[in-house]
């Protein structure tokens, strides 16, 4: 199993530095995309349909800042489990990305964590 690490935008890739260190300190295999569910959709739904179909085993850290939409998207899109990531920012600093990350319609299964 892998870990794939789906960014909103490639400035949260920053952000999540620490995961890495740690993904790659625990030999975990992982890789990583920048497509938004706002600038980017039909190419996000066709790359989470390609990889329904390759049958791979992986979860999915769906990493998104200020409205936030990219971890529902992938939990409707997807049977993987999908677990969404807050990015401090904005007026906010990151609270609005995390309640749209929790306040997902009912069905559509989406963990996340806090800031």
């Amino acid at each position: 199993m892998k870990v794939i690490i789906i960014y909103g935008s490639a400035n949260d890739k920053e952000f999540m530095k620490p995961a890495h260190t740690y993904l790659e300190e625990q030999e975990v295999n992982y890789e990583e995309h920048v497509i938004s569910a706002h600038r980017n959709l039909p190419e996000l739904i066709q790359f989470l349909r390609d990889l329904n179909e390759s049958g791979e085993k992986a979860v999915i850290l769906a990493v998104a800042g200020l409205a936030a939409a990219l971890p529902g998207v992938v939990a409707v899109e997807t049977e993987l489990p999908c677990v969404g990531v807050p990015v401090p920012g904005g007026p906010l600093n990151g609270i609005d990305a995390l309640l749209a990350m929790c306040q997902v319609p009912g069905g559509v299964p989406v963990g996340s964590v806090g800031l």
